[in-house]
């Protein structure tokens, strides 16, 4: 059976609480006969269970550890190692508060308080374990950059006029959700623009169709472009609004919201509510603005 990280060390705890009371075996050599006058739950694999032609009258309980996740779902079937582990430990508090009731507390007061307490500390030492290996594995993530801009390649090939028209519009928009906007006025200097030091954070990058698709491809493949937009400012005219301007903003502002969701669940992830709360906010302004297109 294949543990992750977490569950290993999980069950090294409930072993150590329980007085090595949990037996491990290879699938090779599981001594029932060895387990005559012993209440047997096995923990094993899916392979495993299917193997065993006949099970010893002892064994009350089989719980599975499944490869394939159509399999699991069911009860006693887990695709995941550490709810496994956590259904262990269930099952052995389960064990300790029922033995209690064969030590009546007149009786036996200290051997019942001993398995009350044990009962108890089981899931508090593997709640401790459990969040103090999540505190290790967040902060071993790497640092999220929530600096969003927008950039706009424009092309002299457009009417000035229009084109800064547009722009403006655009800068407007999403004034209050980006953290930065700017223009270049050519190639060299929008790669300039998205590959230096002081900007290198998520970008959008609108491109004026006159430039050609080969140009929108070498932006795509830049580590920090997030998205690549091909704008033909000569678009159709309806109603006075240009139609490609129409197409242009509603796809960024969902792409902008798709994007500040998923920073929401990055800081979520990190443990940082405020800086989730931030970018969720953003998210819903982001919405609400999407619905006055």
């Amino acid at each position: 059976m294949h543990l992750s990280e977490l569950a290993s060390i999980m069950l090294d705890v409930l072993r150590s609480l329980t007085n090595n009371s949990i037996l491990m075996f290879d699938n090779s050599d599981v001594a029932f006969d060895k387990l005559s006058n012993k209440t047997i739950l096995l923990f094993t694999t899916s392979q495993f269970d299917s193997s065993m032609t006949t099970k010893p009258k002892q064994l009350k309980k089989t719980f599975i550890l499944e490869e394939k996740k159509s399999n699991a779902g069911q009860w006693k079937r887990f695709t995941n190692s550490e709810d496994l582990i956590f259904q262990l430990a269930d099952e052995i508090c389960r064990y300790y508060k029922w033995k209690t009731d064969d030590y009546p507390k007149l009786d036996n007061p200290l051997l019942t308080e001993e398995k009350e307490k044990l009962a108890n500390q089981i899931h508090s030492e593997l709640k401790k374990v459990y969040e103090k290996f999540s505190e290790n594995d967040t902060d071993n993530k790497p640092p999220i950059c929530a600096t969003t801009s927008l950039v706009w390649l424009t092309s002299s090939s457009y009417n000035k006029n229009d084109n800064d028209n547009d722009i403006s519009k655009m800068r407007n928009l999403f004034a209050d959700v980006i953290s930065s906007f700017s223009t270049c006025e050519n190639e060299q200097e929008c790669y300039h623009r998205v590959q230096s030091t002081e900007c290198n954070h998520t970008i959008f990058l609108i491109i004026d169709s006159s430039y050609g698709s080969s140009v929108s491809y070498n932006f795509e493949k830049l580590p920090n472009i997030k998205q690549v937009y091909c704008y033909d400012q000569s678009g159709s005219i309806k109603n006075g609004t240009k139609n490609s301007f129409n197409h242009l903003r509603a796809r960024l502002t969902h792409d902008l919201i798709d994007h500040h969701n998923k920073l929401g669940d990055a800081y979520n992830d990190k443990k940082h509510p405020a800086d989730a709360k931030e970018m969720f906010l953003k998210s819903k302004e982001l919405c609400e603005l999407l619905l006055k297109l």
